[in-house]
């Protein structure tokens, strides 16, 4: 009986850590919807897929630059960020989530700050499987690319610049313009 409750757990435990999506990793829902639209967006691109840069590790790096301004973008190669900033999250073997703590920052230090990019410290990751994979990888480096967002009111928040490959798949996504009206 023991044996069939931890299989049934392994499975259990499985399936939850290939749902897993960016609402496991952030509180704020303006961070996670936006999140979750980049790591559609991975998906749906024509670049990734026709570039088989689908077929490595890609991340989506939060980046904040104020306490209410945000930048998500996509990359397959190490940053040049401090990295010693970095928080991963897995989503699964080729995708993760990494997240640029500033709160050692000027702007970091506000409550403002805090409330928009509370993260959930139970879900972090070491991101040293991170960083052994993107070392093995051999595919050429995505290509720039910034979806930037403004939060007002700690729920609305706006795409102020989107300056990226595939830009109107991009759109689709964020604006739910595949969805039929019935």
């Amino acid at each position: 009986m023991r044996i069939l409750q931890f299989i049934l757990f392994l499975i259990i435990t499985g399936i939850n850590a290939q749902n897993k999506n960016a609402s496991d990793f952030f509180e704020s829902h303006a961070i996670y919807s936006k999140v979750n639209n980049a790591l559609s967006f991975i998906d749906k691109s024509k670049t990734i897929m026709l570039n088989d840069y689908d077929k490595s590790v890609i991340y989506v790096l939060v980046t904040p630059i104020h306490e209410k301004y945000f930048v998500v973008s996509l990359k397959n190669q190490l940053s040049t960020i401090d990295k010693q900033q970095f928080k991963c999250f897995k989503i699964n073997d080729n995708r993760f989530v990494v997240f640029v703590d500033r709160s050692d920052e000027n702007f970091g230090k506000t409550e403002v700050y805090k409330k928009n990019f509370e993260i959930k410290a139970k879900e972090i990751v070491s991101c040293d499987v991170l960083f052994k994979k993107l070392k093995e990888n051999k595919l050429p480096k995505i290509p720039e690319n910034v979806f930037a967002y403004a939060i007002f009111e700690e729920t609305f928040v706006y795409l102020e610049d989107l300056a990226t490959f595939d830009a109107l798949q991009y759109l689709e996504i964020e604006y739910d313009l595949n969805k039929s009206s019935k």
